[in-house]
């Protein structure tokens, strides 16, 4: 069910218990940018199994070889200041600002806190993958808020961004995507996994995921620092991680990503800046009915957040978090 856009400039939509609050964006006054190969700084170190996966087919193989981000570096004081602020921008999903064949980045005004990152990535991506870049869809995903003491910002299991599963055949270029946060950053699990036993149709690689992490104990845990852009790829297995101590955070979460696919999910943004109208459809890994590949494992490596132990719904607000360690 979709309802109206209201005098608050967003819309709601729900379905399967899921609710997505999705923003209904202005043209007034857009960021417009085209990146420039020549405004990169970074070295672009082709030594990184990251940086050598850019513009090649997807191959659960790649998993094998432990991948660490690469950095571009800590932001300027200028933009960890604008980043941090609470300036009112909506949560966002996926909202497209560029599109193939077109070198250009569209943003709204609303999103504008994004823009510098969003800059610095780009002249990254074209510098080190220009065709890539050329081909891809560009999807902005933009989160901000308090988030409590032992919780998260986004919950999820150890995942990767892009996985392609049993629906894409023949396979798909990879996905890359560049992340930033001021607080808690992300955490990767540099180390490699094996999936030569699973099948794509049958079993949850995420919770797969998260076994392997646990069976290391989380040895190989590393975490960029505050306000660090990163790039990884669909290999880079990664998870959030829960605010420390006692005290509330305020968390800005940035993802810019590059894609060859369409995300026509239904909760993702649209953006009036371009002309298009995907059919946007409900879709989330629930509905796959895929199973652990290891039943015995640990019960909260082998649930969604939103269940129990025993795979029942969790009150509102509640969340079940795997054990890694």
């Amino acid at each position: 069910m979709t309802e109206p856009a209201t005098k608050d400039s967003f819309r709601v939509v729900h379905y399967r218990g899921k609710q997505f609050t999705i923003p209904v964006f202005s043209t007034e006054e857009p960021i417009v940018f085209t990146p420039d190969a020549a405004l990169n700084t970074v070295a672009i170190d082709k030594g990184s199994p990251v940086i050598q996966m850019l513009n090649t087919d997807w191959d659960l193989r790649n998993f094998k070889t432990p991948r660490r981000p690469v950095s571009l570096g800590i932001l300027p004081l200028d933009e960890q200041v604008l980043m941090a602020a609470s300036l009112g921008a909506p949560r966002t999903l996926d909202l497209p600002i560029k599109f193939p064949g077109s070198n250009i980045m569209r943003i709204p005004r609303a999103l504008a806190q994004a823009a510098p990152s969003c800059r610095r990535a780009a002249n990254f991506a074209i510098a080190a993958n220009p065709q890539g870049y050329f081909n891809a869809y560009c999807y902005l995903t933009f989160d901000q808020g308090i988030v409590q003491p032992g919780m998260l910002q986004r919950e999820a299991p150890c995942h990767v961004d892009g996985f392609q599963g049993a629906r894409w055949k023949p396979k798909k270029r990879n996905n890359f995507s560049f992340t930033v946060s001021n607080v808690v950053p992300t955490a990767y699990y540099i180390q490699p996994f094996d999936f030569d036993e699973l099948d794509e149709a049958v079993h949850n690689f995420f919770w797969e995921m998260n076994r392997q992490v646990a069976l290391t104990n989380s040895e190989f845990a590393w975490q960029p620092e505050e306000y660090e852009l990163t790039l990884m790829d669909c290999y880079s297995v990664h998870r959030g991680m829960p605010v420390p101590g006692n005290i509330p955070l305020f968390r800005t979460f940035e993802r810019i990503s590059f894609e060859e696919r369409i995300f026509d999910r239904l909760g993702n943004a649209h953006n009036p800046l371009f002309d298009y109208d995907w059919e946007m459809v409900p879709r989330d890994i629930e509905e796959l009915n895929l199973v652990a590949f290891d039943p015995t494992c640990d019960p909260s490596l082998r649930v969604f957040p939103h269940q129990d132990a025993d795979g029942k719904p969790l009150p509102k607000g509640q969340k079940t978090q795997p054990k890694l360690k």
